[in-house]
Protein backbone atom coordinates (compact mmCIF):
# COMPACT_ATOMS: atom_id res chain seq x y z
CA UNK A 1 0.00 0.00 0.00
CA UNK A 2 1.14 3.25 -1.14
CA UNK A 3 2.60 5.51 2.02
CA UNK A 4 0.38 8.38 1.53
CA UNK A 5 0.37 10.83 3.94
CA UNK A 6 -2.48 10.68 6.38
CA UNK A 7 -5.07 13.59 7.06
CA UNK A 8 -6.06 13.36 10.42
CA UNK A 9 -8.97 15.77 11.16
CA UNK A 10 -9.23 16.01 14.59
CA UNK A 11 -11.19 18.94 17.48
CA UNK A 12 -8.97 20.26 19.74
CA UNK A 13 -11.37 22.92 20.21
CA UNK A 14 -14.48 21.22 21.62
CA UNK A 15 -13.18 21.47 25.59
CA UNK A 16 -16.05 19.57 26.67
CA UNK A 17 -14.37 16.26 28.70
CA UNK A 18 -16.66 13.63 26.11
CA UNK A 19 -14.78 15.65 23.19
CA UNK A 20 -11.46 15.63 24.75
CA UNK A 21 -11.71 11.69 24.80
CA UNK A 22 -12.88 11.51 21.18
CA UNK A 23 -9.88 13.66 20.07
CA UNK A 24 -7.36 11.95 21.54
CA UNK A 25 -9.06 8.49 20.97
CA UNK A 26 -9.08 9.74 16.76
CA UNK A 27 -4.75 10.64 17.44
CA UNK A 28 -4.31 7.16 18.81
CA UNK A 29 -5.89 5.26 15.79
CA UNK A 30 -4.88 7.39 13.74
CA UNK A 31 -1.04 7.62 14.25
CA UNK A 32 -1.27 3.91 15.05
CA UNK A 33 -1.91 3.18 11.58
CA UNK A 34 0.15 5.57 9.74
CA UNK A 35 3.28 3.87 12.35
CA UNK A 36 2.27 0.47 10.97
CA UNK A 37 1.77 2.05 7.17
CA UNK A 38 5.13 4.02 7.46
CA UNK A 39 2.97 7.00 6.38
CA UNK A 40 3.32 10.59 6.98
CA UNK A 41 1.03 12.36 9.56
CA UNK A 42 -0.69 15.64 9.12
CA UNK A 43 -2.95 16.95 11.64
CA UNK A 44 -5.10 19.23 10.88
CA UNK A 45 -7.02 21.64 13.76
CA UNK A 46 -9.76 23.63 12.51
CA UNK A 47 -10.87 26.64 14.42
CA UNK A 48 -14.77 27.40 13.78
CA UNK A 49 -15.71 30.95 14.38
CA UNK A 50 -17.91 30.27 16.97
CA UNK A 51 -14.72 29.09 18.85
CA UNK A 52 -13.70 32.99 19.31
CA UNK A 53 -14.80 33.29 22.81
CA UNK A 54 -12.64 30.58 24.22
CA UNK A 55 -10.76 31.12 27.89
CA UNK A 56 -7.30 31.57 27.45
CA UNK A 57 -6.84 29.02 29.70
CA UNK A 58 -8.37 26.71 27.17
CA UNK A 59 -6.44 28.06 24.55
CA UNK A 60 -2.97 27.56 26.18
CA UNK A 61 -3.84 24.20 26.70
CA UNK A 62 -4.41 23.68 23.19
CA UNK A 63 -1.42 25.39 22.29
CA UNK A 64 0.74 22.97 24.54
CA UNK A 65 -1.19 20.02 23.14
CA UNK A 66 -0.35 21.64 19.20
CA UNK A 67 3.40 21.78 20.62
CA UNK A 68 3.79 18.15 21.91
CA UNK A 69 2.41 16.89 19.02
CA UNK A 70 5.01 18.77 16.97
CA UNK A 71 7.54 17.87 19.24
CA UNK A 72 6.58 14.40 19.33
CA UNK A 73 7.80 12.99 15.54
CA UNK A 74 9.32 14.59 12.72
CA UNK A 75 6.74 12.82 10.39
CA UNK A 76 3.42 14.85 12.25
CA UNK A 77 2.98 17.47 10.44
CA UNK A 78 0.47 20.39 12.27
CA UNK A 79 -1.86 22.15 10.65
CA UNK A 80 -3.94 25.02 12.12
CA UNK A 81 -6.76 26.56 9.74
CA UNK A 82 -9.92 29.19 10.47
CA UNK A 83 -13.44 28.53 9.11
CA UNK A 84 -15.22 25.29 8.23
CA UNK A 85 -14.00 21.87 9.11
CA UNK A 86 -15.83 20.12 6.51
CA UNK A 87 -14.54 22.53 3.68
CA UNK A 88 -10.84 22.28 5.11
CA UNK A 89 -10.76 18.59 5.28
CA UNK A 90 -11.92 19.20 1.29
CA UNK A 91 -10.40 21.49 0.53
CA UNK A 92 -6.58 19.42 1.66
CA UNK A 93 -8.14 16.21 0.08
CA UNK A 94 -8.33 17.95 -3.40
CA UNK A 95 -4.70 19.54 -3.27
CA UNK A 96 -1.50 17.99 -3.83
CA UNK A 97 0.01 15.64 -2.70
CA UNK A 98 -3.72 14.34 -1.88
CA UNK A 99 -3.93 12.17 1.37
CA UNK A 100 -4.36 8.67 1.09
CA UNK A 101 -7.04 7.95 4.05
CA UNK A 102 -8.66 10.52 6.04
CA UNK A 103 -9.46 10.06 10.28
CA UNK A 104 -12.12 12.13 11.87
CA UNK A 105 -13.82 10.91 15.10
CA UNK A 106 -18.06 11.26 15.70
CA UNK A 107 -20.17 11.29 18.95
CA UNK A 108 -23.01 11.06 16.82
CA UNK A 109 -25.87 13.43 16.50
CA UNK A 110 -29.31 11.83 15.95
CA UNK A 111 -32.71 13.24 15.33
CA UNK A 112 -33.25 16.49 14.76
CA UNK A 113 -29.94 17.80 16.55
CA UNK A 114 -28.08 16.08 13.56
CA UNK A 115 -30.18 16.78 10.89
CA UNK A 116 -30.50 20.76 11.88
CA UNK A 117 -27.01 21.10 12.89
CA UNK A 118 -25.21 18.56 10.51
CA UNK A 119 -22.20 16.52 11.76
CA UNK A 120 -18.27 16.98 10.35
CA UNK A 121 -17.75 13.47 10.09
CA UNK A 122 -21.30 12.32 8.20
CA UNK A 123 -20.67 14.92 5.25
CA UNK A 124 -17.11 13.93 5.10
CA UNK A 125 -18.03 10.26 4.38
CA UNK A 126 -20.88 11.37 2.46
CA UNK A 127 -18.70 13.38 0.11
CA UNK A 128 -15.04 12.11 0.06
CA UNK A 129 -13.32 10.35 -3.61
CA UNK A 130 -10.77 8.63 -0.55
CA UNK A 131 -11.04 6.46 2.11
CA UNK A 132 -12.29 8.10 5.38
CA UNK A 133 -11.48 6.21 8.87
CA UNK A 134 -14.02 7.25 11.37
CA UNK A 135 -13.40 6.74 14.90
CA UNK A 136 -16.93 6.05 16.20
CA UNK A 137 -18.25 6.36 20.26
CA UNK A 138 -17.87 3.21 21.09
CA UNK A 139 -14.38 2.66 19.72
CA UNK A 140 -12.61 2.73 23.19
CA UNK A 141 -8.94 1.90 21.82
CA UNK A 142 -6.66 1.46 19.89
CA UNK A 143 -6.04 -1.73 17.43
CA UNK A 144 -2.74 -3.36 18.57
CA UNK A 145 -1.26 -6.90 18.23
CA UNK A 146 -2.49 -9.22 15.38
CA UNK A 147 -6.02 -9.46 14.24
CA UNK A 148 -8.38 -9.22 11.78
CA UNK A 149 -10.14 -7.05 9.25
CA UNK A 150 -13.63 -7.18 8.80
CA UNK A 151 -15.13 -6.35 5.53
CA UNK A 152 -18.75 -5.87 5.05
CA UNK A 153 -20.05 -6.58 1.51
CA UNK A 154 -23.63 -6.77 -0.82
CA UNK A 155 -22.21 -8.82 -2.96
CA UNK A 156 -22.82 -6.18 -5.58
CA UNK A 157 -20.30 -3.43 -7.49
CA UNK A 158 -21.62 -1.44 -4.11
CA UNK A 159 -18.64 -3.20 -2.13
CA UNK A 160 -16.02 -3.61 -5.06
CA UNK A 161 -13.91 -0.83 -4.01
CA UNK A 162 -14.21 -1.03 -0.33
CA UNK A 163 -13.52 -5.15 -0.94
CA UNK A 164 -10.03 -3.98 -3.45
CA UNK A 165 -8.67 -1.31 0.04
CA UNK A 166 -9.53 -4.31 2.31
CA UNK A 167 -7.11 -6.33 0.23
CA UNK A 168 -4.44 -3.85 0.10
CA UNK A 169 -4.80 -3.11 3.55
CA UNK A 170 -4.61 -6.13 5.00
CA UNK A 171 -1.25 -7.05 2.93
CA UNK A 172 -0.05 -3.94 4.08
CA UNK A 173 -0.98 -4.94 7.85
CA UNK A 174 0.07 -8.84 7.07
CA UNK A 175 -3.86 -9.18 8.44
CA UNK A 176 -6.55 -11.69 7.93
CA UNK A 177 -10.01 -10.24 6.09
CA UNK A 178 -13.41 -12.30 6.72
CA UNK A 179 -16.20 -11.12 4.34
CA UNK A 180 -19.45 -10.45 6.25
CA UNK A 181 -22.60 -10.59 4.39
CA UNK A 182 -26.38 -10.14 5.53
CA UNK A 183 -28.35 -12.79 4.12
CA UNK A 184 -31.80 -11.98 5.27
CA UNK A 185 -30.80 -8.20 4.36
CA UNK A 186 -30.50 -9.13 0.72
CA UNK A 187 -33.76 -11.31 1.01
CA UNK A 188 -35.40 -9.01 2.10
CA UNK A 189 -34.27 -6.40 -0.68
CA UNK A 190 -34.92 -9.50 -3.26
CA UNK A 191 -38.37 -9.74 -1.66
CA UNK A 192 -39.49 -6.12 -2.30
CA UNK A 193 -37.64 -6.18 -5.78
CA UNK A 194 -40.27 -9.51 -6.64
CA UNK A 195 -43.57 -7.42 -4.73
CA UNK A 196 -42.50 -4.53 -7.59
CA UNK A 197 -42.65 -6.33 -10.08
CA UNK A 198 -45.75 -8.13 -9.74
CA UNK A 199 -44.98 -11.41 -8.12
CA UNK A 200 -46.77 -11.56 -4.34
CA UNK A 201 -44.12 -13.27 -2.63
CA UNK A 202 -40.87 -15.49 -3.21
CA UNK A 203 -41.32 -19.42 -2.63
CA UNK A 204 -38.85 -21.49 -0.83
CA UNK A 205 -36.89 -22.50 -3.89
CA UNK A 206 -36.45 -19.33 -4.85
CA UNK A 207 -34.58 -18.66 -1.53
CA UNK A 208 -32.74 -21.41 -1.61
CA UNK A 209 -31.63 -20.85 -4.52
CA UNK A 210 -30.14 -17.09 -3.56
CA UNK A 211 -28.88 -18.96 -0.68
CA UNK A 212 -26.90 -20.94 -2.88
CA UNK A 213 -25.90 -18.52 -5.47
CA UNK A 214 -24.70 -15.89 -2.41
CA UNK A 215 -22.53 -18.59 -0.83
CA UNK A 216 -21.17 -19.26 -4.74
CA UNK A 217 -20.29 -15.91 -4.79
CA UNK A 218 -19.11 -15.38 -1.33
CA UNK A 219 -16.64 -18.38 -1.79
CA UNK A 220 -15.35 -17.00 -5.17
CA UNK A 221 -14.37 -13.74 -3.71
CA UNK A 222 -12.39 -15.90 -0.60
CA UNK A 223 -10.76 -17.58 -3.35
CA UNK A 224 -9.60 -14.06 -5.23
CA UNK A 225 -7.84 -12.95 -1.69
CA UNK A 226 -6.13 -16.09 -1.42
CA UNK A 227 -5.10 -15.49 -4.75
CA UNK A 228 -3.56 -12.38 -4.08
CA UNK A 229 -1.97 -13.66 -0.85
CA UNK A 230 -4.75 -13.01 1.76
CA UNK A 231 -5.91 -15.45 4.43
CA UNK A 232 -9.65 -15.03 3.95
CA UNK A 233 -12.57 -16.52 4.88
CA UNK A 234 -16.65 -15.17 5.35
CA UNK A 235 -19.77 -15.40 7.22
CA UNK A 236 -22.80 -15.36 6.04
CA UNK A 237 -24.84 -14.25 8.37
CA UNK A 238 -28.89 -15.62 8.42
CA UNK A 239 -30.02 -14.26 12.05
CA UNK A 240 -29.54 -10.76 12.49
CA UNK A 241 -32.45 -8.80 10.66
CA UNK A 242 -30.44 -6.43 8.86
CA UNK A 243 -26.60 -5.79 8.33
CA UNK A 244 -25.99 -3.42 10.85
CA UNK A 245 -27.27 -5.69 13.55
CA UNK A 246 -24.87 -8.54 11.85
CA UNK A 247 -22.07 -6.05 11.39
CA UNK A 248 -22.13 -4.79 15.29
CA UNK A 249 -22.54 -8.19 16.25
CA UNK A 250 -19.19 -10.28 14.60
CA UNK A 251 -17.11 -6.77 15.06
CA UNK A 252 -17.53 -7.13 18.60
CA UNK A 253 -17.00 -10.94 19.14
CA UNK A 254 -14.30 -11.22 16.68
CA UNK A 255 -10.30 -10.16 17.31
CA UNK A 256 -11.08 -7.50 14.29
CA UNK A 257 -8.77 -4.32 14.10
CA UNK A 258 -10.80 -2.97 11.59
CA UNK A 259 -14.21 -2.77 9.51
CA UNK A 260 -14.06 -1.78 5.90
CA UNK A 261 -17.51 -1.17 4.14
CA UNK A 262 -18.68 1.06 1.11
CA UNK A 263 -21.74 3.33 0.70
CA UNK A 264 -23.02 5.00 -1.84
CA UNK A 265 -23.11 8.33 -0.17
CA UNK A 266 -27.03 9.09 -0.31
CA UNK A 267 -28.59 12.84 -0.08
CA UNK A 268 -28.61 14.45 3.31
CA UNK A 269 -32.25 14.42 3.36
CA UNK A 270 -33.08 10.94 2.61
CA UNK A 271 -30.10 10.03 4.95
CA UNK A 272 -31.60 11.95 7.83
CA UNK A 273 -34.78 10.51 7.89
CA UNK A 274 -34.40 6.71 6.26
CA UNK A 275 -30.75 6.35 7.73
CA UNK A 276 -27.84 4.75 6.01
CA UNK A 277 -26.40 1.34 7.09
CA UNK A 278 -22.88 3.10 6.76
CA UNK A 279 -23.97 5.41 9.48
CA UNK A 280 -25.53 2.96 12.21
CA UNK A 281 -22.85 1.11 11.53
CA UNK A 282 -20.37 2.78 12.35
CA UNK A 283 -22.38 4.48 15.40
CA UNK A 284 -22.46 0.81 16.50
CA UNK A 285 -18.80 -0.45 15.75
CA UNK A 286 -16.55 -1.31 17.98
CA UNK A 287 -13.16 -0.94 15.77
CA UNK A 288 -12.43 2.18 13.33
CA UNK A 289 -14.79 1.83 10.45
CA UNK A 290 -12.83 2.15 7.11
CA UNK A 291 -15.70 3.64 4.64
CA UNK A 292 -14.98 3.91 1.05
CA UNK A 293 -17.29 5.22 -1.69
CA UNK A 294 -18.87 3.26 -3.61
CA UNK A 295 -18.47 5.65 -6.78
CA UNK A 296 -16.17 8.51 -6.93
CA UNK A 297 -17.63 12.03 -8.00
Amino acid sequence: MASKYMLIADDVFDVSPGAKARSEMVRQCGLNLAEKLNAPVRLLYVQNPIDITMKTNERTRIQTTLEKIRQSSKKIQVIEAFGNPVDEIFRLETSAPQPGLVVIGTQGKKGLERFFLGSVAEEVVRNAVIPVMVIGPKVTKAPVGKGKILLATDLTHNSRRAEAYAKKLAKALSLEVVLIYSALESLRIAEQYAAASGTAFMDQSTIDTLYAESKEALLKKVKGFKADGVKCSFKMDSHQPTSQTAIANESASGNYQYLVMGTHGRSSFVKAFLGSTARETIMSSTVPTIVIRSHNK
